[in-house]
């Protein structure tokens, strides 16, 4: 899927590289791991560093920067990610819009910028937040003739609907949609959970309890536990087998809760965080 980060998103307004960082940057390197995923073409205009971030200084500048900025690991982290922001691939390689023509959005000629090529290419739009362009759908004109632009400033919102238009797989999606929440699937098993679930009324289900459990606070996930008649919701409760799973040397209890009647879902909490190990569609784990 090809998609163009705007880089008319980028017009000076945050105030240090620390509001940048917690506002934009950090979201902005989520949707260029969809590049490094191989799920997304994510091109950029060439002259995309000399964008102004805050206070005068460019993308450009903060890469090269040797003041406060450059000190910390985290920071140099972050700026060894920024350069893949300002790197190959551009669209303005084998640009499509017209120096003949001319294209408005809110009456402000957009010649030659993202607005333009993607009118073109007819495909979606990555712009920052905050920025000039926080709408669902930008109206770009070409001379009398308008189109309406997919624009996103959420990444969560692009994993959504990538999911949706089934160009990326339900592992994919959960380990991304539900990354930092009390849901974590970084440790489960694929060859005993996502590769169990054959169609997309299973996901369905598993989608929907996963969305409830993160939802949730503790206290009331742990009333739903019990057995038999006392069972409620997701009847999170302890699994009685634990040598079971002894493979994965977790030093933590393990746990279950239901997806469905049917269907349940097995791992262990850390803190407020569950970490998924497996499913079961079958009741192979059944205690």
């Amino acid at each position: 899927m090809e998609i163009l980060l705007n880089e008319l998103s980028i017009h000076g307004q945050f105030e240090s590289f620390e509001d940048f960082q917690s506002t934009a940057l950090i979201e902005m390197l989520c949707f260029f791991n969809l590049q490094k995923d191989g799920v997304t073409t994510l091109l950029k205009k060439s002259d995309i560093y000399s964008k102004q971030v805050y206070r005068n200084k460019s993308l450009h500048d903060i890469l090269i920067s040797k003041d406060k900025e450059g000190k910390s690991d985290e920071i140099r982290k972050l700026k060894s990610q920024l350069i893949t922001i300002i790197t190959d691939p551009f669209w303005d390689s084998h640009k499509q819009c017209s120096d003949q023509h001319k294209y408005l959005y809110l009456k402000q000629d957009v010649s030659n910028s993202c607005l333009a090529e993607a009118y073109e290419r007819d495909c979606p739009i990555i712009s920052l937040k905050p920025s000039n362009f926080l709408a669902d759908r930008l109206d770009v004109f070409k001379d009398n003739n308008g189109k309406s632009l997919l624009n996103y400033y959420s990444y969560l919102s692009l994993v959504q609907k990538l999911y949706n238009d089934r160009f990326i797989e339900f592992e994919f999606y959960c380990k991304t949609f539900f990354k930092g929440t009390k849901l974590d699937f970084s440790l489960v098993n694929r060859n005993k959970s996502f590769e169990f679930i054959s169609n997309k009324n299973d996901e369905d289900e598993f989608l929907n309890s996963f969305i409830m459990f993160r939802d949730m606070n503790w206290y009331d996930i742990l009333q739903q536990g019990g057995k038999g008649e006392n069972v409620a919701g997701l009847a999170y409760r302890k699994y009685e087998n634990q040598e079971i799973f002894d493979t994965y040397k977790v030093q933590s209890t393990i746990y279950k809760f239901r997806t469905t009647q049917k269907y349940r879902v097995f791992g262990f909490r850390s803190g407020d965080t569950f970490f998924v190990l497996e499913f079961d569609l079958t009741h192979r784990l059944s205690d």
